[in-house]
């Protein structure tokens, strides 16, 4: 990661970190309204602050649909995995196993032919709201890289963690 960009995150989820411990409700309800678009400028007075170039698109797509993420799941954060990780627990939870990878998979694949970040951002909210009903953790971090960072690469990378053969 390229160390600018990688200092800039860390900034960021720091932000939502001390957010997180205030407890600052007000703050938390705003950045939820990162998910949709007509409401979206009510996150936009953190974004800016915690270094987010609201006026480069990326940048504020990606601010945005990662603290509203962050929002959402009430900073339920882990270490390790990706998205992929995520849709395999949303996927295989409540004892359905590898029946739930069936039928979870065409939402999936759907992720992975997102064409365009924009894309991506719009169907990833629909599965955040998912894992933060079912208290599932989220790697904020890898999150962040892997919207700034959107490409075959990353879609292999989920693509391997989400169909994954048990014990290895």
């Amino acid at each position: 990661m390229d160390e600018k960009v990688g200092k800039r995150m860390e900034r960021f989820i720091s932000a939502l970190e001390k957010n997180k411990a205030k407890d600052d409700r007000g703050v938390m309800a705003d950045l939820k309204r990162g998910f949709s678009e007509t409401t979206a400028d009510r996150s936009w007075p953190y974004l800016a602050k915690w270094g987010c170039n609201i006026v480069n698109d990326r940048e504020r797509q990606i601010y945005q649909l990662v603290s509203a993420s962050y929002a959402v799941t009430k900073g339920l954060n882990i270490n390790n995995g990706n998205m992929g990780d995520v849709c395999r627990r949303l996927a295989m939870g409540d004892n359905r196993g590898e029946d739930g990878l069936k039928s979870f998979d065409a939402r999936f694949r759907r992720l992975l032919t997102c064409s365009s970040r924009d894309e991506l951002c719009k169907h990833l909210t629909g599965i955040i709201k998912a894992a933060a009903t079912k208290n599932i953790a989220i790697n904020f971090r890898q999150l962040f890289k892997d919207l700034w960072y959107w490409s075959d690469i990353t879609r292999l990378q989920w693509a391997s963690v989400y169909w994954k053969v048990e014990g290895e």
